[in-house]
């Protein structure tokens, strides 16, 4: 696997949390109505759990870092 740094001078954090992501996705699916873009999803570590729940797309721009999220 390749290694992401954060930028941190930009404001990057990554997500790596499991039980977070978790409970963030749990959170989101109690409003089906609304749809989820997750902009810039680093690793995917919340991307593995909205894509099970049939929530949300993810988006990158850059391509430092495509590859690293199925």
């Amino acid at each position: 696997m390749k290694l992401v740094r954060a930028k941190k001078h930009l404001g990057q954090h990554f997500l790596t949390d499991l039980n977070i992501a978790k409970r963030i996705a749990d959170t989101v699916d109690a409003c089906p109505a609304i749809p989820i873009l997750e902009i810039g999803p680093g690793m995917g570590v919340l991307t593995q759990y909205l894509v099970t729940k049939n929530r949300g797309e993810s988006g990158r721009n850059r391509p430092r870092i495509s590859g690293i999220s199925a």
